[in-house]
This record gives C-alpha cells, structure tokens and sequence, in this order.
C-alpha cells in the first residue's frame, strides 16, 4: 500500500483525493464475475425446445454474439438456430444431440443427458418474453463492461490522437445502445406486406413517415417520393454568392417550422446571423433596412413578430464552430440526436470542415474521405444529412447549366451522395434589377443525381432582398406557342 502511494505522488497525484488509484486490483483489472443469470438461459433454451414459437422469438431476440454467457448454452442455441434457420419449429433433444455430436460439440454441451434436463427445468413456454429479457440485459451489461475495459486499454495504450480514439470509443458505445434494435434475417412475405402498406401510404399520402421529410419545394419533394428520407446523403452545390446558403436555410426553415427538429453546422456564418437570416426570409423582410427607414411599417413589425415567435416553437440546433474537424462534428451530430432528437442535419459547407491529414496528403483525397464519413454518419443515424458544396469555376463558363462534373473535388463526392442539386441563377440579371425588390429572379434548383427516384428541375424565384427562395411554376408564353399557319 506505502508502494502505491509513492507511485501516485511520484505521478503528481493526490492520494487522498484519488482513491480510485489504489483501489483493490479486483476492481482495476475486472476480476469478477459478469453479470448473468444461468437459470434465466436455461429456461430459453428449455422454452426453445418444447415450444416452437418460443423458438421464434428467441431466435429473433438474442441471435447475437455473446448472447449467452455459459459457452455450452451458446453453442447450443447456436446450433438451435442452424437446424432451424426459419424459427418456426420446436427441435427435438435427440435431433439437437445428434447434430451438436456430429460438430463434435454434444460433449462439451453436457451430453445429451443435459439436454433433456434443459426440458425437464421449464413446465411451459409462457414466460418466454421474460426469461429473454433477463438473458439480453445480462448481455448487454457484459458488452458494456467489455466496451469500457477495451477503451481503458485504448487509452492506455493510444499512440495517436485524442480525437480519433474518441471516435471509435463514441462508435462502439453507440452500436452497445443499439443492440436492443438490431433485428435477424427476414422473410418475404411480411416484407411484402410492409411494401403494400407504404405503397398505399404514398397514394393516400396518410403519413409523414413513409413520405420523408417535406422540403416545402413541391417538384423537389416529389423527385424524392416525398422528401428527405433517413439515412440520404443529399448534396446541394452552387457556386458564391448564388444563394446556397439561403436555399439550406429556407428548407431548414420549412422543415422546423412544422414540428421536425433540426441541426445546423454552420462553419461560415455566426448563429446570430442565421437567425436573423432565417427571420428576414421567413417574414419577407429586410432586417438590415429597418434602421435606415424613418417609419417602420407596422405590417413588417407583425411579421417579423409572427416569425419569432414560430421560431420559438421550432427545435433547431446551431453549432457555429468555424473550421470544424469531421470527428468532431460527428460526435456532436451524435449528441443532437441523443438530447435533442433531431430528424434532418444540415452542413454549411463540405470544403471547409478539417480532417486530420498529413501535410502532403491530397485536398482530393481529404473530401473524399469527409464525404465518406458523412454518408457514414447518415446511415448511423438514420436521419437525412443536408451538406452544401462549392462548385468550381468551370460552371460559371458561358451560359450552360453546371453539371455534377462542376463539383469541386467532385469524384468521392458525386459517389456517397444519394441526391445531388444544383443551385443555378443569372447574377447579371441581379445586377440589373437591383433596386426592384418586389420582383424576384428566376432560379433553378438542377436535381442531377437521384439515386433512388426522378432527375429534373425545381423552379425557384430569388428574392436577394430577404434570401429567400420559392418554387416557381414555369410558364409558356404565347411566342412559344406553335402557330397554325
């Protein structure tokens, strides 16, 4: 004990303070039993034998490693499931025997005598639900430890950066909570079911759910069978001063307003000033004017009233970091969906979050390993990512719309992306009606990768005056018309 507390004070400790320094050595390398509960496997195991649908819902329950924390019981559930991959059937001892003997495993197990006893030890099946729950949270309480203990040595042991290791520690705590949602293989059939139900839910639009997350852009929406959809990667690309940044915050807009919670990474604007932004857009005035006008409209004062006050009530998380490493914008999505419960994350923008690299590492390579990363991040936390992207110089070439090939750094980009849109407008034509607040200019939303749904075009008007952005119905006029002759 005078050892240990040498040591500690050598190391600039306070052993007084610090008693978990020189706990028991029980305590410090984990020298304990796991948590467990045999009676509780015996009488799966047992269930699993007389009764088949006891066998169905444990095969679907506790099909995962580790299951089980006596070795035999795991080799016998395991060999429950290769006899009975459908789950739909009791299996007999003498059957289970004959397998587990063939695998040379029957005498590990206990023999087939322990097999029969498995049967004897449970009168019925009706507390199936139960026994599995205790063997499950028994597992999960043994992950745990595993995972912390792991992370420990990790820690010890680490010979990189901080940040890295917090990212794969954040990872493997997050497949632990998980662990109750995994689900086995599937059949079909209900699969097929579940595909009618949502098929019918598209035609009567009777739910949210299976539409996606609206953007408030009518042609977009529909492009995407109803909206951002979990797990999407959705890139949308300009090149400065088009109005991206507006179009990200007008569809972050429509989306909170109606009760779905949203994150924000802004890595180019403060979070005052998106507020504000949001504010003006939302209202449909200039915020910045209102100081040089010597009567402010009473109109626009409600407005801008109305508008705070749905902001209030909308869930929007801001994070204003500038020049943010992507493991720690990962951890900090992570942190929004677990406390805030956000549905839809929005990055403004891809080129400016750092990666870890060495110096004579290629930009190219940087993005691609950043875009991997938020595909990644989406399908970790099924919900869709909205990230923004420069477009290089190219696409401001002539008159042609851009093209996904303007993508800067575009290879990786264009690959992990499940919807690409690229956000196109006339500047000239600013130019020229600078002082016409009241008439917009015409934009268009080019919808040039969809993976799973249509191409096209969404047609926008752009109102500099208060960043906002509206769908647009394109019209004909009468000169393209074909005239009969």
């Amino acid at each position: 004990m005078e050892q240990q507390r040498k040591t500690y004070r050598r190391e600039g400790g306070n052993y007084n303070n610090a008693p978990t320094a020189v706990a028991p050595s029980g305590v410090l390398t984990l020298d304990r039993e796991k948590p467990n509960n045999i009676d509780a496997e015996i009488a799966v195991l047992g269930a699993m034998l007389i009764d088949a649908d006891a066998a169905s819902v444990a095969q679907g329950r506790l099909n995962f490693q580790g299951a089980f924390y006596s070795p035999a019981h795991q080799m016998i559930f395991d060999a429950m499931i290769a006899l009975n991959p459908k789950g739909d059937a009791a299996l007999d001892p003498v059957v289970l025997a004959d397998y587990l003997r063939q695998h040379n495993q029957l005498d590990a197990v206990g023999g087939a005598s322990y097999l029969a006893q498995l049967m004897d030890k449970v009168p019925t099946a009706a507390h199936i639900d139960h026994y599995i729950e205790i063997v499950k949270q028994n597992a999960i309480l043994r992950r745990i430890i595993a995972t912390c203990s792991e992370s420990i040595l990790k820690c010890y042991e680490a010979d990189g950066k901080a940040e890295d290791l917090l990212d794969d520690i954040e990872k493997e705590v997050l497949e632990v909570s998980q662990m109750n949602q995994r689900q086995d293989y599937q059949m079909i059939a209900p699969l097929v079911d579940t595909a009618m139900d949502y098929i019918v839910k598209l035609i009567t639009k009777d739910s949210d759910d299976y539409l996606g997350v609206p953007t408030g852009y009518e042609i977009l929406d529909k492009a995407m069978t109803g909206g951002l959809k979990p797990g999407m990667l959705f890139v949308l690309a300009a090149r400065p001063s088009i109005g991206k940044t507006a179009m990200a915050l007008n569809m972050a807009y429509n989306i909170a307003v109606t009760g779905t919670p949203v994150g924000i990474f802004s890595l180019e604007m403060s979070a005052d000033q998106l507020t504000l932004r949001m504010i003006s857009s939302g209202a449909r005035v200039n915020i910045t004017e209102l100081a040089y006008q010597a009567n402010q409209p009473q109109g626009d004062l409600q407005k801008i009233k109305e508008t705070c006050s749905a902001l209030r009530k909308a869930q929007i998380v801001i994070d204003e970091t500038g020049g943010i490493d992507i493991l720690e914008l990962r951890s900090k999505a992570r942190r929004m969906v677990e406390k805030h419960g956000i549905k839809v994350l929005f990055i403004d923008y891809l080129q400016l979050i750092s990666i870890n690299s060495n110096k004579n590492a290629n930009r190219e390579n940087d993005v691609a390993r950043i875009s991997g990363a938020l595909k990644a991040l989406a399908k970790e936390l099924s919900i869709p990512v909205v990230v923004l992207a420069q477009l290089n110089r190219q696409a401001e070439q002539g008159d042609a719309l851009p093209k996904l090939s303007n993508l800067r750094e575009s290879g990786a980009i264009e690959q992990d992306a499940d919807v690409v849109a690229l956000l196109h407008r006339n500047r000239e034509e600013q130019y020229s009606r600078e002082g016409d607040h009241s008439q917009g200019l015409e934009a268009v939303l080019l919808i040039a990768k969809n993976r799973n749904g249509q191409t096209g075009k969404q047609p926008l008007t752009f109102f500099p005056y208060y960043t906002r952005f509206d769908a647009r119905e394109e019209t004909v006029s009468d000169e393209d018309i074909p005239q009969k002759k």
